[in-house]
């Protein structure tokens, strides 16, 4: 065959293969790969501020988003064909800083094909309106404020206030907002309570709204218009022979809140004495309960502060089913109707109140119950320690601190949970999922995008993360680590691993949290691999 001819049918059999070929990959096989951006949005992603992008693109690509510094913010590996992303454009409840933004796209061998900037100028809030209602009782030396604002985000990112603050007659006062984002372009109702001194109706305050680092995202001016139509609850009781009581405003607001977050899994459930969006309310019953009381020594105040606890109504779960696990925040027990949960309900509370009180406290997790530690360098007369330098406090019934009711008296399945400045940290995959790709030019491969998160009241340093394949007698293969330096209390960061499917052995996909060389958290994939 002459030469030509074999070039010819050379050809023509290249064709032929190529044609087999999908058009994307054919594209960029011929002609490299090529990336199309067709649609772009800002928006927010569980608390993280994001840009969304929808493309198409006819190869792998690496997409990367640089901050106005040019520092790298976020990255995602993707495949041929049309897609979408996520990139976040600063970390958890950030504000997103103003200036040019610059998204750029590489191919597998990391050259660069796509560029597009962006220019943000940030959030502006702008309070349109306000309802400003104040709780006082004669002889009492503050009053509780209760501002509910309707906010508008007249910038162009998504604004995440953290805590709002009055200022009257040169003084000022503050509290937390409670967790929201409002979008560009976006009016919604914000909530926060304050203890303030007395505002005078029709005086001149300003009001102003700032993130989780301090800055300024809003703010207004307005002449007080005072509501005092504050709804109260009042509780009774006795405690050392005389009749006790309390009245306490009732915060529809932070009721509804945490009614309505999904209850945790941990068995760890310092968590919900953890949440610092009621602390400023604790402090208030705080000093509600023990105002004009008289009591003085540390152990009477804990007894005494145990008592209004000890004598809410005792309240299963579920009166359907006994073995329903609902544990409740402090202040659902205090208003849950007329107040009253289960023993881990009541513990939460005492654990919460006495933590504020500014006592060492623990939650004792037993079989089947939960009790409060205390931990004291003194003794009690006729008591001793139940664990360390804990002394027993049953809250479900009105018994001393110190006392240990017979059935409890057992040590075997006790943990103790301290509440303490410490992390408490957890994560998930996000969307509840992990992406498994095969057959790639990349490989088989597991794609995990982590969000791990602080639930603790301490700040979490040097957290390993890690991602890998286990089989059932726990030998691993193919780990991929990352480290995150430091984690805030009710902080969260993302991180993405991506891990090779190993071919030789039956495995599970398993990703790890440590801290200080201690496996903390893990998750666990429903079925084996490959």
């Amino acid at each position: 065959m002459h030469l030509s001819k074999k070039i010819i049918c050379c050809a023509v059999l290249t064709i032929v293969c190529l044609s087999s070929l999908s058009g994307c990959i054919l594209e960029d096989l011929l002609f490299g790969t090529s990336f199309s951006l067709i649609s772009w949005d800002v928006c927010d992603d569980e608390g993280f501020p994001g840009l969304s992008l929808v493309f198409s693109s006819t190869g792998t690509i690496t997409i990367k988003l640089f901050g106005p510094t040019g520092n790298l913010l976020d990255s995602d590996l993707l495949f041929y064909g049309s897609n979408s992303t996520l990139l976040h454009l600063a970390l958890y409840s950030g504000t997103v800083t103003s200036g040019q933004y610059m998204l750029r796209t590489y191919d597998k061998n990391n050259n660069e094909i796509f560029e597009k900037t962006f220019s943000f100028n940030g959030p502006e809030l702008s309070i349109s309106s306000y309802t400003h209602k104040l709780w006082k009782q004669e002889s009492w030396k503050d009053d509780y404020s209760l501002l509910a604002m309707n906010v508008y985000n007249k910038g162009d990112t998504p604004a995440y206030p953290y805590n709002a603050g009055t200022n009257v007659d040169s003084k000022s006062y503050f509290g937390l907002v409670l967790p929201i984002v409002i979008l560009p372009g976006e009016s919604k109702d914000v909530d926060c309570f304050i203890y303030n001194e007395d505002i005078s109706e029709g005086a001149t305050f300003t009001i102003s709204l700032k993130d989780s680092i301090e800055g300024t995202i809003g703010n207004g001016s307005f002449s007080a218009v005072i509501e005092d139509d504050v709804p109260t609850k009042e509780f009774k009781w006795k405690y050392g022979g005389r009749n006790r009581r309390l009245s306490v405003p009732y915060p529809e607001f932070l009721y509804s809140y945490y009614s309505s977050i999904d209850r945790s899994r941990l068995e760890d459930y310092s968590v919900y004495v953890f949440d610092l969006y009621d602390d400023d309310y604790i402090d208030l019953l705080i000093d509600r309960l023990m105002y004009g009381s008289d009591i003085e020594d540390d152990i009477d105040k804990i007894n005494f502060a145990a008592s209004f606890v000890q004598n809410l109504k005792y309240k299963k779960d579920s009166e359907i089913n006994g073995s329903f696990e609902y544990p409740r925040y402090p202040v659902e027990t205090i208003f849950n109707g007329d107040g009253g949960g289960d023993c881990e309900d009541m513990a939460i509370l005492t654990a919460g109140i006495l933590d504020r009180m500014g006592y060492d406290v623990a939650l004792f997790r037993l079989t089947e119950h939960m009790a409060v530690g205390v931990n004291l360098d003194e003794d009690i007369p006729n008591y001793e320690y139940y664990i360390d330098n804990y002394y027993f406090l049953e809250t479900t019934a009105s018994h001393k601190l110190g006392f240990i009711p017979s059935e409890y008296k057992s040590k075997s399945n006790l943990t103790v949970y301290p509440i303490s400045s410490r992390p408490l940290l957890i994560h998930k995959w996000k969307n509840n999922s992990i992406t498994i790709f095969k057959e790639t030019e990349l490989g088989d491969f597991v794609k995990a995008s982590l969000i791990v998160e602080n639930l603790g009241s301490g700040i979490a340093e040097n957290i390993l993360v890690t991602a890998g394949f286990y089989t059932q007698n726990n030998l691993e293969f193919n780990v991929e680590t990352e480290i995150i330096l430091s984690l805030k209390p009710g902080s969260k960061e993302k991180i993405t691993l991506m891990v090779d499917i190993p071919q030789d052995a039956t495995t599970w996909f398993k990703t790890r949290v440590y801290l200080e060389d201690e496996l903390v958290n893990e998750k666990e994939s429903a079925s084996s691999f490959p």
